[in-house]
């Protein structure tokens, strides 16, 4: 164990206003599958995701629904947890930022970046938008019916004027722009990154760390009449979760995250752990935004999806496949509910299950329960293997899951063309029908153990039914590449069983 790597992967920050839907559940399936493609490739993997709890928004909400702040925050991240578990999301760290632990933390990093000289008093007045948890400028908001609003959520700001403790962030300037030098791959994709650079490029400005009017939240170690601003509060949880014997976890390997906040984890981040003296995260990915039918997902609207309803309705599968195959990481895309339905459809009842009940089948025919032959696509499977650890990375999920339904595909055709139905027939071509049974077996065996990631309960069933019932366990422990280049594998298969998959109708969709 102890000369495992290790992977550490966050997901975005979750404001407790907000229960999590469709859209918020993209990035926890991106950092689910990376984390379980990583643990069982022999790394020990850590797993983060969270509620950003000490805002204004939420004593907000906590008045409007006539709670207490803390009985409501306690209600949200019981939904939160509820959501996750739901869609079956294997994190191992949930945390709140009200705990006493992260509180203490957030206190010492902000105590060492005032001993460093990074934090000063000075008097603020700006504009805020408390649902972005953003300072504005006015050329950033529009107008509209002759108010001056924030475009993404079309409420005046408010005016502030106070005392405040600021950081540093002009000082680390040149830091910064060495660092994205020396980091090409920093944020990904690429084109976000440019805008960041860009943004540095035009020259840093100091900003607000704290609140005078604000009473919920971190107080300052040094001034405990204010409290930090939540996102000097919020971005430190990922390193609360690594305190104690999980120090070795960091610097982070991926912050998952959408781009709209990608400014303050690519910007303010790194400038804030250099101030007090901790490691850089190694690597952001970012997602772009989604609607749904082309319209923004809206609370207003009432046009969010339960992802828990969704996938009990449906599949989770559904959802994954979906999310990770429909587009790049990166791109804004729009939420189809009858595409998403076509493209399970197509993969996974037609392609991927129309497969396994053919070996099935056409073994129990054959009236042998064990398939011991050659594998004739092993060229191409080998080139699949490359191509799958490649993609994974480099975190492209849509290429990975692409070049896997691609050799489905190969194999399917390689059944269509050898017609193994017809071999099993004679008593003289039963040869060349274990050999083509053989390859259908080994080609999803190959194709199982790389969707395992993205589907484990189903790719369980299907090693299963396969005669490979220890192969779970052996992925648990960490061997996916052993299970990858097996050799001569005996494939066992006594039962037709039921569908793996059923096709959903899309007719009123």
């Amino acid at each position: 164990m102890s000369n495992k790597e290790t992977f550490f992967v966050t997901t975005p920050i979750y404001y407790t206003n907000w229960i999590p839907h469709i859209g918020h559940s993209y990035a926890s399936i991106i950092a689910d599958s990376l984390a379980r493609y990583n643990k069982i490739n022999w790394k020990k993997v850590k797993f983060s995701t969270w509620v950003d709890e000490n805002s204004q928004k939420a004593v907000i909400k906590a008045q409007e629904q006539g709670l207490d702040v803390m009985d409501y925050l306690d209600k949200m991240a019981d939904i939160h947890r509820w959501v996750w578990d739901g869609m079956k999301i294997e994190y191992t760290d949930f945390i709140r930022t009200t705990k006493p632990e992260h509180h203490e933390f957030v206190r010492s990093v902000l105590q060492k970046s005032f001993d460093n000289g990074d934090i000063y008093e000075g008097e603020y007045e700006w504009l805020y938008c408390v649902w972005c948890e953003a300072f504005k400028k006015e050329d950033d908001l529009i107008e509209v019916n002759g108010k001056k609003v924030c475009p993404d959520h079309l409420t005046e700001p408010d005016k502030i004027k106070e005392k405040n403790y600021f950081f540093k962030l002009s000082k680390y300037q040149k830091f910064l722009e060495e660092f994205y030098e020396n980091n090409p791959d920093f944020v990904t994709p690429s084109d976000r990154f440019n805008e960041v650079k860009a943004f540095v490029k035009r020259g840093l400005e100091d900003f607000s760390i704290s609140r005078e009017t604000n009473k919920f939240g971190i107080k300052l170690p040094f001034d405990e009449s204010q409290v930090t601003y939540v996102w000097y509060d919020a971005l430190f949880n990922y390193l609360t979760v690594c305190q104690g014997w999980d120090e070795n976890f960091w610097p982070v390997n991926l912050h998952i995250m959408a781009k709209d906040i990608v400014k303050f984890h690519a910007i303010y981040w790194p400038a804030m752990l250099k101030s007090s003296g901790y490691e850089l995260p190694k690597q952001i990915l970012t997602t772009g935004y989604f609607t749904l039918d082309w319209q923004k997902i809206s609370k207003s609207l009432w046009n969010v999806i339960d992802p828990v309803e969704f996938s009990e309705q449906y599949s989770k599968d559904l959802i994954v496949l979906y999310l990770l195959s429909s587009i790049n990481i990166g791109q804004d895309w729009d939420f189809n509910t009858k595409q998403a339905i076509l493209t399970y459809n197509a993969k996974l009842a037609n392609n991927l299950w129309n497969l396994l009940n053919r070996v099935l089948v056409l073994t129990l025919k054959l009236g042998e329960e064990e398939l011991i032959s050659w594998f004739e696509l092993e060229e191409k499977a080998d080139k699949l293997k490359e191509k799958f650890k490649k993609n994974l990375e480099k975190f492209a999920l849509k290429d990975c899951l692409d070049e896997i339904f691609k050799f489905l595909d190969e194999v399917n055709k390689y059944v269509d063309e050898n017609e193994p139905w017809k071999l099993i027939k004679a008593e003289e071509d039963r040869e060349d029908a274990q050999a083509v049974l053989y390859t259908i077996a080994e080609g999803l065996r190959i194709s199982a153990l790389m969707l395992y990631s993205f589907f484990p309960e189903k790719m369980w069933e299907l090693l299963t039914r396969l005669g490979l019932t220890d192969y779970v366990e052996r992925l648990e422990n960490w061997e996916l590449n052993n299970l990858l280049e097996e050799k001569e594998v005996v494939f066992k298969i006594t039962e037709k069983w039921n569908p793996l998959y059923t096709r959903f109708d899309v007719d009123d969709k």
